[in-house]
Formats: C-alpha cells, sequence, structure tokens
C-alpha cells in the first residue's frame, strides 16, 4: 500500500491506525474486506532514538564541574559506553589518544581539553590516589575499584546512553544512514545500526537536524 511510510515506527504507527478503521467500517458492513490486513507493517519499535536538546548538551559540555564536562565531551563526540567510562584507565590515554578494548580513539580537541582540566582536578582532589582509574570519587578514591554507573548518571545528570544515542543518531544523519560505519564506529550490530537509521525514513531527519 504506497499510503504506508517505507519502514520504522511511522508505517507501524499509521499502518495500525488503519487496521482499525477498516476493522471498524468491515465489522458495520460499510466494506466487506479489510484491504491492509495482509500488508506488513512492521511492529512499533518503543526505544526510538532521540536527540539530545543541543541547549542541555552545551550546558552539560560547560559545566563547572570537571567531570560532567569531560564524560559529557568523550560520549558526545566519540559515543563512549558507559562501561568503557568506568573502565578508562590513566594508561588508556595516551597524549590525544584513548585506547579502548577494540580500538584507538583520536580525540577531539574540545575532548582533550576536558579531559585534561579532570585529571588536572583529580590529581588536586587526590594526590595520593593509587586507584588506576580515569573517573574516581570520594568513596573510591582510597581503592582501586572502578566507578559505578550510577555516579556517572548522578555526575551527567542524564543516563550517559542518552548522549551516545544522540551521538549515533548525528552520524547516521552526516553518513546519510550508513549502516557499516555506524556498526564500526561505535560497535553496534547491524540491526542496532538500522534501528538509528529509520530515523531518516520521511520528514523525521529534518526533526533530527533541526534539535
Amino acid at each position: 500500500m504506497t499510503a504506508l511510510p517505507p519502514s520504522g515506527n511511522p508505517r507501524a504507527t499509521l499502518g495500525l491506525a488503519l487496521r482499525s478503521i477498516f476493522m471498524t467500517l468491515r465489522a458495520r458492513k460499510v466494506i466487506f474486506t479489510n484491504p491492509i490486513a495482509r500488508v506488513p507493517i512492521g511492529a512499533i519499535e518503543r526505544r526510538e532514538p532521540l536527540p539530545v536538546d543541543v541547549d542541555v548538551l552545551r550546558d552539560l559540555l560547560n559545566s563547572s564541574l570537571p567531570a560532567c564536562a569531560a564524560i559529557a565531551a568523550l560520549v558526545a563526540f566519540h559515543g563512549l559506553r558507559s562501561s568503557e567510562l568506568q573502565d578508562l584507565r590513566l594508561i588508556d590515554v595516551d597524549g590525544g589518544r584513548l585506547r579502548l578494548d577494540h580500538r584507538t580513539v583520536p580525540l577531539a580537541p574540545v575532548v582533550r581539553e576536558r579531559l585534561a582540566s579532570w585529571l588536572d582536578h583529580r590529581q588536586q582532589r587526590w594526590p595520593a590516589t593509587v586507584n588506576p582509574h580515569v573517573f574516581i570519587h570520594r568513596r573510591n578514591a582510597g581503592g582501586v575499584h572502578a566507578t559505578g554507573g550510577l555516579w556517572l548518571t548522578r555526575t551527567l545528570g542524564m543516563a550517559p546512553n542518552a548522549l551516545r544515542t544522540d551521538r549515533i543518531l548525528d552520524e547516521a544523519i552526516a553518513t546519510r544512514g550508513d549502516v557499516r560505519r555506524l556498526s564500526d564506529l561505535f560497535g553496534i550490530d547491524i540491526k542496532t545500526a538500522e534501528r538509528y537509521t529509520r530515523i531518516l525514513d520521511g520528514d523525521n531527519i529534518e526533526n533530527v537536524t533541526d534539535a
């Protein structure tokens, strides 16, 4: 049926609405067959990726809290996962590069600046700590354990994954839905990458670009 959008939530939502209308008409014997009954419409994706408000992102990057600004920069520019932030160690920071398990990330200048500010603050606040992790706080500075995800969320004021989602959406738009690039750059499988590229269907790209 040509009236339906090609894919994604727009197709599923409109398809369900049309099915409901035709079912009602058929029940009242206005029509005798439901023309959309056998048309595949897909399922509604409840976790449709959503962008972060640009003003919120700007405030996070310019936060007076060094930890918040550094976390925001790492996720907003390079799409680090919460687990990667937790596991990040001082030896993983190599000048202008970040060494992760399966990739080396050249850090953007704005990220290097904020990460350096946090590391300076970390050294001044806990000069005698032996904790090898980049992100520490008063409760784990005396040990060697990584920080928890809850601390990251509280420090950032939102779940880091929200910023990661925003970063992947931005790349999806910039590459016009290059699924392979999204998969390689952010370490996600093809099915997950396709969930991000669905935002390019119809008018959704305009909404995301303006955000």
